[in-house]
């Protein structure tokens, strides 16, 4: 299986997660969505588990990639309100990987997750020493400081909220987790 039948593998395993959640994705499935054989995907990916754990960190990488560009627009509040902003449109843009990321978050190697991450953490690091924003532990950056977020991602994964609505409301509530104290 080269690179082709490898896309295909993992484009079938975002359609079944996006059609019938994580119990979706079988071997069988697999193979019979994308066309390569059972051999092929043992091969390459040596498991169901081997599929989540690559589609996980490419949708991961993917996310982190079109959120990076905020990073450079300009003083933090506006980097981190664009920061925001780019995460709801990536999540609008691409429903399908971001109800994977929602639903295997278990699948994710922390190694990986780290190190594609590491640009942003970074820049909140540099940003928090300069006194730009609050003192906070870099582990918060995703449960509590973009919470926010994800809470508005997801109802708009379930399709009770309009993102496009939300985005200026909840840049305002990560700002004022990550405003600077006094």
């Amino acid at each position: 299986m080269g690179s082709t039948g490898r896309r295909a593998v993992l484009d079938a395993a975002l359609a079944l997660v996006d059609e019938g959640g994580l119990g979706a994705v079988t071997i069988s499935a697999l193979t019979a969505r994308s066309g390569v054989s059972n051999g092929s995907v043992y091969h390459h990916f040596g498991s169901r588990a081997g599929v989540f754990a690559v589609l996980y960190g490419e949708s991961f990488a993917h996310c982190v990639a079109a959120m990076l560009p905020a990073l450079d627009a300009g003083d933090a509040e506006r980097a981190v309100r664009a920061l925001v902003a780019r995460y709801l449109g990536w999540v609008a843009e691409h429903p399908g990987r971001a109800r994977f990321l929602y639903a295997a978050p278990s699948t994710a190697d922390p190694a990986v997750k780290a190190e594609v991450f590491e640009p942003v953490a970074r820049w909140f690091t540099a940003r928090m020493a300069a006194g730009e924003l609050r003192e906070i532990p870099l582990w918060s950056l995703d449960p509590v400081v973009m919470g926010p977020a994800h809470e508005c991602a997801r109802r708009h994964l379930m399709g009770s909220l309009d993102l496009a609505v939300a985005s200026d409301q909840v840049g305002d509530a990560v700002w004022a987790v990550v405003a600077p104290v006094g």
